[in-house]
């Protein structure tokens, strides 16, 4: 699902960091065992799969990154299918989206059913790169489970989790050494804005916290001298409908091989 989930090696996008929205609502990177099927036909490329739910007991106000369970010692209590199509004809060029959907209760007492919808896009020009992408996830029995992990955590008022989560964003960079100096080398300037909500809506009876309604703004640059090696930097302006989040500075290295 999204941008980054197979393409998740620092050389891959422009930032130091991913963006929000696909860790928080889409959590990349993102991994279960299953099995499925996938090809390309007629300009298109798909794929469908049957995979172990989320581990339920890991949502937060924050988002549904704690529910994955990797692989490992993954629990198959409950299942997921999951499905992309994405539009390939054009060179430089991909548009498609992805569902997912399963129960996520495993051993617990409740389903917590569990969907996520996305869209996204991917442009590349000579030295332009553009990619956007949407998300919206919703969970079902978010009020149980939130009183669940209250009781489990030994918390009166609880944040709870989200019964609707929802985010995008927007990036554009530019290599300026393509002007000037076509080659393996390059240097990009890039920004980026999103927007997410991970309590978007809560159960009743419940309240938001405005903490989790979050803009932010990526300004940075990303160099590679080679294809393989990638030294970048960005600084992120945050804002909260509550709270007083802290901009920061992310610095990153990469080497793949």
């Amino acid at each position: 699902m999204g941008l980054l989930n197979e393409l998740h090696e620092p050389t891959t996008f422009l930032s130091a960091r991913r963006p929000d929205v696909e860790s928080r609502i889409i959590p990349s990177t993102w991994r279960e065992n299953g099995a499925g099927v996938f090809g390309d036909v007629a300009g298109f490329s798909y794929k469908a799969y049957v995979v172990n739910g989320f581990d339920a007991e890991g949502f937060t106000a924050a988002g549904l990154r704690g529910g994955r369970q990797k692989g490992s010692k993954a629990e198959a209590d409950d299942l997921a299918g999951v499905a992309r199509l994405d539009y390939t004809a054009l060179p430089g060029v991909v548009v498609g989206g992805s569902v997912y959907r399963g129960d996520s209760g495993q051993d617990l007492d409740i389903d917590v059913g569990t969907s996520i919808w996305e869209i996204h896009a991917d442009w590349k020009w000579r030295g332009l790169s553009v990619r956007a992408l949407g998300a919206v996830a919703e969970v079902d029995d978010a009020a149980a489970l939130t009183a669940l992990l209250a009781e489990e955590g030994g918390t009166a008022s609880p944040d709870p989790v989200g019964e609707r989560m929802t985010g995008w964003y927007v990036e554009a960079g530019y290599d300026v050494l393509s002007l000037v100096r076509p080659g393996e080398a390059s240097l990009s300037p890039f920004v980026r804005y999103e927007e997410y909500n991970t309590q978007d809506e809560v159960p009743s009876g419940y309240a938001a916290s405005g903490k989790n309604d979050v803009t932010v703004t990526t300004v940075g640059v990303n160099f590679k001298p080679i294809a393989q090696v990638v030294l970048k930097g960005d600084y992120q302006f945050y804002d909260a409908e509550a709270g007083n989040p802290s901009d920061q500075w992310n610095l990153a290295m990469g080497y793949v091989f």
